[in-house]
């Protein structure tokens, strides 16, 4: 995967934090193993379960295309987005050098003060500009589950949510944060096939059709480019069903991530969050599965004025 530099993205969302490990082949015999996906099983899907303020999953996966099965048993939305760190960094490093000033920094941002809180990112580590993102599952309502695809390469991973408490703070200051490695061990999985394709654009938005009829549907999301904007991260597709078409502004102001009183738990009322992509850099596609039953939908990235943007996409799903 490539990497890309995220020291100004860094600077104003304090929850995008991840660790990187690389692992080295011990002999080209091992290699030829690993890198024969034939010789090995395809592995199941990667459950992940929230019951709270948490992340409950294995400590060790293998690599390529890894489908998450994220299990929301709590009362709350969350989603949870993926980084890799550099080498040798883990989740107590991090925690201590760099997560310790993004918190400083979300007091002063919820208190209004910005300019003394992006005085606290001068305290950030040299080694936050290799941070890279790696997709996620988007964001899920209480009591679903959601079904992402994503190609993992080897590493250590850090998944976090950063959706707000009512206070302002986000999530992963509350235990929201998992750490996990990625091996050399390729799991053998084959890349989806896709029902649909939504394709999303820094400069054509999203595109998606207006209709389909009710079942279950894979999704692949093609990022057609990838951009910074003003709350210093990237777009990304979530799949939202909506009672009413009203619904389509208070949707839009609440996943305003630079609007530090928006994107708090609890979600407002009559939106369903089933799932979907989080940032990914590169040109890459992500895939997600859902069950689809008739009503009204929308496709939406986490973006300033997202409407405006084209950055949404309403569709309606009719009976058989």
């Amino acid at each position: 995967m490539k990497r890309h530099q995220f020291t100004i993205l860094l600077m104003t969302v304090l929850f995008h934090f991840s660790i990187l490990s690389s692992c080295k082949n011990a002999n080209e015999k091992k290699n030829a193993n690993i890198n024969n996906a034939n010789n090995l099983k395809p592995n199941k899907n990667i459950e992940v379960i929230s019951t709270g303020m948490n992340f409950e999953m294995t400590n060790k996966i293998k690599s390529g295309w890894t489908t998450f099965e994220y299990i929301n048993k709590s009362n709350e939305t969350h989603f949870f987005i993926l980084e890799k760190l550099p080498v040798g960094i883990g989740i107590e490093k991090y925690q201590k050098e760099f997560l310790s000033p993004f918190k400083k920094a979300y007091n002063y941002f919820i208190a209004g003060d910005i300019e003394t809180g992006n005085k606290q990112f001068e305290d950030l580590p040299a080694w936050s500009s290799k941070m890279e993102i790696c997709g996620g599952v988007a964001l899920t309502s209480p009591k679903k589950t959601s079904k992402t695809t994503l190609f993992l390469e080897p590493g250590t991973y850090i998944m976090e949510c950063y959706v707000r408490m009512p206070n302002g703070m986000p999530h992963i200051f509350y235990g929201m944060i998992k750490e996990f490695t990625v091996s050399n061990l390729n799991n053998g999985n084959k890349e989806p096939f896709a029902d649909e394709e939504i394709s999303i654009s820094s400069q054509s938005g999203i595109t998606f059709k207006d209709s389909l009829t009710e079942g279950n549907y894979t999704f692949s999301v093609d990022f057609k480019d990838q951009k910074i904007y003003e709350h210093m991260l990237g777009h990304d597709i979530n799949l939202v069903k909506i009672e009413n078409e009203k619904q389509l502004d208070l949707l839009n102001n609440w996943v305003n991530l630079s609007d530090y009183t928006a994107f708090k738990t609890p979600a407002p009322e009559g939106l369903t969050f089933l799932g979907g992509v989080e940032d990914i850099f590169g040109d890459k596609k992500g895939y997600f599965n859902v069950t689809l039953k008739k009503g009204r939908y929308v496709l939406i990235s986490e973006i300033p004025n997202a409407v405006e943007r084209k950055m949404f996409k309403r569709f309606k799903v009719t009976s058989n």
